[in-house]
């Protein structure tokens, strides 16, 4: 037991639209209010961590590390084909690293640096609708 941050990656990116569904769900039940760790962030890679090309998005979940595998962090909200991982923060960087310079987490307001952007979750998937209903309005 004991609190973690971990990232939550999916490839193939296309799926990525489904962790944020999942996310809202499970939102919308009350799921993250009894347990289970919350997605708080969506980043978009400027410059590649590791293994992951810049370009990708990730999901920054917190939350009692024991949560922190797929119906943890979606309840039973997500079934998708594709390839899940979920990256234990450490493994990427830490919370001194200065890859974080200028990323603000206590807001919802989006903030970048040279090697990422991040959005609160809130504010990604009011985007997305946004975005959504933009297309749909002009078809």
């Amino acid at each position: 037991m004991g609190y973690q941050e971990s990232w939550v990656y999916i490839e193939p990116q296309w799926n990525f639209k489904y962790l944020i569904r999942a996310y809202e769900q499970a939102e919308a039940a009350g799921y993250y209010k009894l347990f289970g760790a919350e997605p708080l962030s969506v980043i978009i890679l400027k410059r590649s961590f590791g293994k992951i090309p810049a370009g990708k998005k990730l999901l920054w979940v917190c939350g009692d590390r024991c949560f922190h595998n797929v119906s943890g962090i979606f309840g039973r909200n997500l079934n998708i084909l594709g390839k899940l991982q979920v990256i234990p923060i450490e493994a990427v960087l830490d919370m001194n690293d200065s890859r974080l310079d200028g990323i603000h987490f206590e807001n919802s307001t989006p903030s970048e640096n040279p090697y990422m952007k991040r959005y609160s979750v809130v504010d990604y998937v009011h985007r997305m609708k946004q975005a959504q209903s933009k297309y749909h309005s002009e078809r």
